[in-house]
């Protein structure tokens, strides 16, 4: 068993640290050269190829992740989260939460997204609305993410599995309609996945060792717990 604890501990750091630095790599590529060979091909074929109840789907799952829409849906997680699995689970989801600022790299990278020509404009970009990376696959990466890997800690073997396996169809399902929605290239998307995989990575790690940080402080580690009254 500690075994292997130990490689899949170290499969984890490995998979942080690639995925972190290609984050960086890509990241700076798309930043210099704007589009990406073959980014348009792929996502006029996607265009013009994807059923429409699934770019149906994708509308639906796109509203509640947009805007004023995205904060309201994580206050609801938080307190779903709050009274399936207690404090301890909701830290983690806040934790998760945290990292959704990723989105901001946007405004650094200053990229304009796709039409319905497929022509790349470079001057279209507006401060606040970059499309890379993808602020909803950081945000459904993050999230359902987390909501995934908290089902599995938390619920009973059933219900965790219905749970993660849901929350992961809807990351894949909000993977696709990003860009056959034309709500982004595909770097975006690529780039999304790049840069919040290791940020969950990193949630997951600093959750799981919660415990022993706050154990210092025992009536903060009995609230978080629900041990006892916090007074």
């Amino acid at each position: 068993m500690e075994a292997s604890a130990n490689i899949k501990s170290r499969l984890g750091y490995l998979i942080t640290g690639v995925s972190t630095l290609s984050a960086i790599v890509f990241s700076i590529a798309v930043s210099k050269k704007g589009i990406l060979w073959g980014e348009i091909g792929l996502s006029r074929w996607m265009y013009e190829n994807t059923p429409a109840f699934i770019d149906s789907l994708g509308d639906i799952i796109d509203a509640p992740i947009t805007d004023i829409g995205a904060p309201l849906l994580f206050i609801a997680i938080s307190l779903l989260v709050f009274w399936r699995w207690g404090r301890y689970a909701t830290i983690g989801i806040v934790l998760a939460g945290c990292m959704t600022g990723l989105t901001r790299i946007s405004d650094i990278v200053g990229r304009s997204g796709p039409n319905e020509n497929f022509v790349f404009y470079d001057s279209n970009f507006i401060y606040g609305e970059g499309g890379y990376p993808s602020g909803h696959i950081v945000y459904a990466i993050m999230i359902f993410g987390m909501i995934a890997y908290l089902s599995e800690k938390h619920s009973t073997r059933g219900a965790g599995k219905i749970v993660k396996y849901s929350m992961l169809l809807l990351i894949l399902l909000n993977l696709w309609t990003r860009i056959s929605g034309l709500h982004h290239w595909p770097g975006d998307v690529v780039g999304g996945v790049l840069l919040s995989v290791p940020a969950l990575l990193i949630v997951v790690w600093l959750y799981g060792r919660l415990p022993l940080i706050i154990r210092r402080n025992q009536k903060i580690y009995n609230f978080v717990f629900e041990i006892k009254p916090f007074f």
